[in-house]
């Protein structure tokens, strides 16, 4: 009975971790819509090169961590290419994903829309030093599995879209989702078309008395394994927009509050934010700690004035 008990609290543990972490959430995508939506590849003329690191629960055993290496550009005025490496580990859970992106991108007069698509491979496992406590049973199929992996085909869409100083944007991941292995326990999901998405909406405005900008926005996802969240941003950019700070506001989820703070100068960024949630968690771990470094080179119509 008590090796019953002990392992049935273990498989909830473990399967709430990949569940938890199914969709890790970058929420840098303030600054590199990228992070979150294929439509934005390319969508700048000018190559980027960003690495992100995000610690949701900082100071907590077996906190989810995500690291994020990814790159954008275009190819040349309507055609952009992007990849994207994806590392997240939460308590004994390893996924690993690759993803390639494409966009389309359409100039009329002012207006920018960019269409995008985004192809996906995803491996999870479960760690082997997560089977060597003795009261676990080593035999069983599920835990086998978990330890073997799963890997999963994935693609989505995207749109981004802007206006002048407005901009908006709709992203529709796992509208394919199939596992590759298909030996094991694990079900294979298919039947996921349009069930999640993400869309957001912003505005830039000059403040002209003061020579500063603000920005307003706001996002609403719904994504797997997730609960659904709105979040409302206001950003202030300082000094030709080489200073730059934010608050996100969360709900959904328990709630969270997050500040940021950046700096953006000729051919180089850097950002970090700090998020605190209202949960009653909150009290046992730091809250979320998370940075970007970005790297422009590159500028595709310097290039074409060149020739």
């Amino acid at each position: 009975m008590k090796r019953l008990i002990l392992f049935t609290i273990f498989s909830a543990f473990i399967i709430g971790q990949v569940r938890s972490q199914q969709e890790g959430f970058a929420r840098h995508y303030l600054l590199n819509p990228i992070l979150i939506n294929p439509g934005y590849t390319g969508f700048l003329d000018h190559h980027n090169l960003l690495f992100n690191y995000n610690n949701q629960l900082s100071s907590w055993p077996g906190a989810p961590k995500t690291v994020t290496a990814s790159y954008n550009g275009p190819v040349n005025e309507h055609i952009g290419l992007g990849a994207t490496l994806t590392s997240d580990n939460a308590a004994s859970i390893v996924r690993n994903r690759t993803q390639l992106s494409y966009a389309y991108k359409l100039l009329i007069n002012d207006f920018s829309l960019s269409l995008g698509l985004s192809t996906t491979f995803e491996q999870n496992r479960l760690k082997g030093t997560a089977l060597l406590d003795p009261e676990i049973d080593r035999n069983d199929p599920f835990l086998i599995d978990a330890t073997n992996g799963t890997k999963l085909f994935d693609a989505g869409f995207g749109a981004h879209a802007q206006v002048q100083e407005f901009y908006f944007g709709l992203a529709a991941p796992n509208l394919v989702r199939a596992r590759v292995n298909s030996e094991g326990q694990v079900p294979n999901e298919t039947n996921t078309f349009l069930q999640y998405f993400l869309a957001y909406a912003g505005y830039k405005w000059m403040v002209e008395d003061n020579n500063f900008y603000v920005e307003p926005s706001i996002l609403v996802r719904n994504l797997r394994d997730a609960p659904f969240m709105v979040d409302f941003n206001g950003k202030v950019y300082f000094f030709e927009d080489q200073l730059i700070g934010g608050l996100t506001y969360t709900l959904g989820g328990g709630d969270r509050l997050t500040v940021l703070l950046g700096a953006a100068l000729t051919n180089f960024d850097l950002y970090y934010s700090y998020t605190t949630s209202f949960q009653p968690s909150q009290q046992y771990h730091s809250g979320g700690h998370e940075v970007s470094v970005m790297f422009s080179f590159g500028t595709r119509k310097k290039k074409m004035e060149d020739e």
